[in-house]
């Protein structure tokens, strides 16, 4: 097995040594232009002079130790600040409302400062990235460089909701037990029974049931389809025309957002102003939200290889743009990505890779492929004149989550929800799971790139949801899940659409968007399709009703039939590497 590093860089490669000592500056109040000001703690190398700055922006009240030492004893000025309405600083809080003004006030309070020469990068995970993106197409003359790590750039399809269900286990926490007070509370996680908590119906009423209604809850729940409301909240998508910043995006494959950082990266390739078209790079590691914490995710050891320093990633980004040294990164090839299976570390130049083929993996079955597991099977040749496969789906009982990609990041939480790879064998033992198998692979294959699902199905409701998760099946049995998509099937036209509710009984064709991934299915392993209609509680139960999201108690049992036919010919296209 190939344990090679990511390379960083040629042997001439230069980079900042901590060779400061450092001196800290707390709760410097930062006034924007209505008047409220933002609390924020700086890191200043312990010598005279002027410096480039890391400047990061965050509602979870870090104290900002670990980063600023590092960057502060590397010749940086390091702020980090409280967003708005957050812990020290003053106003109200709500999601990216006030973020873009915000930031600009505070890129320019940076500038005035006598330890900042006026050059400014932007870091962080998550919301802190999210303010990145705030701030990127405005084009303020001090930001020359952002990593955006492991952050939606649009809210509603890949964020708030998923293809159209509600991503509830990350919003419910999120919002109803760490954000909706001033102060994050992270240990009220254990005071609550989290697989009740998940159930609980309507969904508008779950921010009252846990003691913390929430404005911005309510208003996530009430506009549950596309409209102006989250074109607002959308601060970059469509925007990326605007951006003349290069940026170093960071994700992982197990994360909730590797196809909205290939997008977001070819929207940078492709549509930025400038220097920002060219330099911006995309690294893609084995990593859930907690980004390279560890090498071993899930069940899964990916090798330290896999393990990297985010911290020093990033110091090569600033060394270069900030500081106009030769670290070598602008020399290598724009995207990183960690090739699963082989577990190796590999540059490319362009997404998808321009040697991929597209192959379509027709599904078969003599129609017990959710109750016999040798029945479902995939395979290059088309379907012929086969029996459909037919489940029930119950949303009172629905497809537990196991794993997969998502963003769930409380250790708390994990008993219910973690990310990453597991085992899915007993889920595939369930009568409401539909799985189809190649025979083992005569010769290693590789699957890098973005995967769509082709379905043609029926359901007896007016509306349900479509659920598919890509497995590798080892020889010993062990079925390790990879990556995961889905649909509602309101929107099955598009998800930025209004929504249209199902003729009983008719058999739609769904387009369904799998993450990408990259994994090589090594000699004797089984590629796997799981098809099913719920993944709780990563996304909300769909009552199957057809009432209004977010608003209904009651549910409804759902006959749900998967076609594979000459008429219908349902098929998973996988981007193969020769």
């Amino acid at each position: 097995m190939n344990t090679t590093s990511i390379p960083m860089g040629s042997s001439d490669a230069v980079k900042s040594e901590p060779i400061y000592g450092i001196r800290i500056l707390r709760d410097v109040k930062v006034p924007m232009r209505d008047g409220v000001r933002l609390s924020a703690n700086i890191f200043l190398p312990e010598t005279e002079g002027r410096f480039p700055v890391i400047f990061e922006r965050m509602p979870y009240g870090d104290s900002g130790r670990e980063p600023g030492e590092f960057y502060a004893r590397r010749g940086y000025a390091f702020v980090i600040q409280d967003c708005r309405g957050r812990h020290d600083s003053e106003g109200e809080f709500y999601p990216f409302r006030d973020d873009t003004p915000d930031g600009l006030d505070s890129l320019d309070w940076i500038c005035a400062q006598p330890w900042s020469n006026g050059r400014v990068g932007m870091f962080g995970a998550s919301y802190l990235a999210g303010v990145q993106w705030a701030v990127a197409g405005e084009r303020h003359p001090a930001l020359q460089a952002i990593v955006p790590i492991v952050v939606p750039c649009d809210f509603w399809k890949s964020g708030y909701w998923r293809n159209g269900a509600f991503s509830l286990a990350l919003n419910s926490l999120w919002t109803c037990l760490e954000i909706a007070s001033r102060t994050s509370d992270l240990g009220m996680i254990p005071c609550y029974d989290l697989n009740k908590f998940f159930r609980h119906l309507p969904l508008r009423t779950l921010d009252s049931h846990a003691g913390r209604p929430c404005e911005f809850w309510q208003d996530f729940l009430k506009h549950s389809q596309y409209d102006d409301y989250w074109r607002r909240m959308n601060v970059i998508q469509g925007r990326f025309d605007q951006v003349a910043v290069p940026a170093y995006l960071m994700c992982g494959w197990y994360d909730y957002y590797p196809g909205e950082f290939f997008d977001a990266f070819l929207g940078m390739r492709t549509q930025a102003r400038g220097k920002a078209r060219e330099q911006s790079r995309i690294i893609m590691g084995p990593w859930s939200h907690l980004i390279s914490l560890s090498p071993k995710l899930g069940e899964v050891d990916f090798g330290a290889h896999s393990h990297l320093n985010i911290n020093s990633l990033a110091l090569r980004w600033f060394d270069c743009l900030l500081k106009d040294m030769n670290t070598g990164i602008l020399d290598e090839p724009p995207i990183a990505i960690f090739v699963m299976g082989i577990n190796e570390w590999r540059h490319e130049n362009e997404w998808p890779l321009a040697r991929t083929r597209f192959t379509d993996y027709y599904l078969h079955s003599g129609g017990a492929a959710g109750c016999d597991p040798d029945d479902g099977y995939l395979s290059v040749e088309p379907p012929q004149d086969e029996p459909p496969d037919q489940y029930t789906y119950d949303p009172d009982d629905p497809v537990p989550t196991l794993g997969g990609n998502h963003s769930i990041c409380w250790q708390d939480a994990f008993h219910v929800i973690q990310p990453g790879p597991f085992d899915q064998r007993s889920i595939e033992q369930r009568p409401d799971v539909l799985t189809y198998t190649t025979p083992p692979m005569e010769a290693d294959t590789e699957v890098t790139g973005p995967i769509v699902l082709h379905l043609y199905a029926a359901t007896d409701a007016c509306d349900t949801d479509w659920t598919a998760k890509l497995v590798d099946v080892h020889p010993d049995g062990r079925a390790i899940n990879l990556t995961e998509g889905n649909v509602r099937a309101r929107f099955s036209k598009s998800v930025h659409e209004p929504p249209e509710l199902l003729e009983p009984g008719k058999v739609y064709a769904y387009r369904i968007e799998i993450q990408p991934t990259s994994n090589v299915f090594l000699k004797g392993h089984r590629i796997r399709l799981e098809i099913s209609s719920s993944n709780f509680p990563l996304w909300d139960r769909n009552p199957n009703t057809g009432h209004e999201q977010g608003q209904d108690a009651e549910l409804r049992v759902a006959r749900q039939t998967v076609f594979h036919s000459t008429e219908y010919p349902s098929r998973i296209v996988l981007p193969l590497i020769p």
